[in-house]
């Protein structure tokens, strides 16, 4: 089955309030977007949560409060509804992700590569925002105000994949949209951002690949259970891998929904740059992105919560990156810069809808490699 992927791209500059005008503006434009990021129910979440939710932003992510006012001023719903504050309205989508070390690239840039699977009509929007008083970021939204992917003005980078599948988080905390959105705003290098991911409350299952122009680069592999949380840190001269279940000696006990297809996305990575280790080129990471699983990373499986929406190839050497809309088995990839025009676009990818071949054998559970 054939049909077309519903994205949008907004680029806007001024104030946080501004700024959130424009997003409010963007909602109104795009039915898709306002169904995912409005609550049906009249009143949304009720007060004590989103008093609490707030308390959290104004230390972390204050800007937020100030685009969520202006949409909610805008669109003339109270920010109540909007999802961002709801718990609930989180899915876990599926994510590769990779970065390539100096020591290991042809050029000795580092190198970022980064796709997200899940199903066709999740949240597709590209946001290049240049904000008062913030670092100008790019990078894909999720609820509108946090981010799936980004990376700033000041080449450092954050990625993700999730691990909710076996163990969803629960407590009080930050949900990692919102995380990856305070560390495009307040960082410049690993070391700030990984003290920030420290010091925030975190509640989120997923491991967040965080980089920057200088070489550096770490994986978290976070794990959360109420008031419990943990953090596992890795680093690499070389490269670090990250898809859907944990790596880390530390966190495998917690490693209860390693899927088989998380595992041969990650063996496809790590058979790619331990083979062409010290050629690493843009062309190898993309390649790899365009192949399909299992030769790649690229699925097609839209229906099953498993379909690339969209990928991205960052150079932060160089503070640019590459995104391809929809399936790069499709579609090519195309620079987005910094400077975009301000204004709002709304665009239709065909994508392509498959099933894989085997499906008890595609969609099985590993054991465990630790209990």
């Amino acid at each position: 089955m054939s049909t077309d992927l519903n994205f949008s791209k907004i680029s806007c500059k001024g104030t946080s309030y501004e700024i959130g005008s424009m997003l409010g503006e963007l909602l109104e434009q795009n039915p898709e977007l306002r169904k995912i990021n409005i609550e049906t129910t009249e009143n949304g979440v009720d007060s004590e949560t989103l008093k609490k939710k707030l308390i959290l932003l104004k230390e972390f992510c204050p800007n937020v409060i100030e685009e969520a006012n202006a949409v909610s001023d805008r669109i003339k719903i109270p920010i109540s509804r909007l999802a961002v504050f709801n718990d609930s309205s989180l899915s876990s989508g599926a994510c590769s992700q990779m970065a390539a070390l100096p020591s290991i690239t042809k050029n000795g840039h580092l190198l970022i590569g980064r796709s997200y699977e899940f199903v066709h009509d999740d949240e597709k929007n590209l946001v290049v925002i240049d904000a008062d008083n913030y670092p100008a970021h790019i990078g894909f939204s999720l609820f509108l105000f946090g981010r799936f992917d980004g990376i700033n003005e000041h080449g450092l980078t954050v990625t993700m994949s999730s691990c909710e599948f076996g163990q969803p988080s629960y407590g009080e905390g930050l949900w990692f949209p919102l995380v990856l959105r305070a560390i495009l705003d307040n960082c410049t290098k690993v070391d700030e951002a990984v003290y920030l991911l420290k010091q925030m409350p975190v509640r989120c299952c997923a491991n967040i690949l965080i980089a920057d122009r200088y070489g550096d680069a770490v994986l978290a592999e976070i794990i959360c259970y109420g008031d419990n949380r943990k953090i596992s840190l890795r680093r690499s001269d070389e490269y670090l891998i990250s898809t859907n279940h944990y790596v880390n000696y530390d966190m495998l006990k917690y490693d209860n929904n390693h899927g088989k297809h998380s595992e041969m996305r990650y063996q496809a990575i790590e058979k790619l740059l331990r083979k062409e280790k010290g050629e690493i080129s843009e062309s190898h990471i993309k390649s790899l992105l365009s192949k399909k699983i299992p030769n790649g990373v690229c699925c097609s499986y839209y229906e099953d919560g498993l379909g690339t929406l969209h990928s991205m190839l960052f150079d932060l050497t160089d503070c640019t990156v590459d995104i391809c809309f929809g399936s790069p088995n499709l579609h090519m990839f195309e620079r987005v810069s910094f400077n975009e025009p301000v204004g709002i676009s709304l665009f239709n990818v065909p994508y392509k809808n498959e099933f894989p071949q085997n499906p008890n054998d595609f969609w099985q559970t590993l054991p465990r490699e630790v209990k």
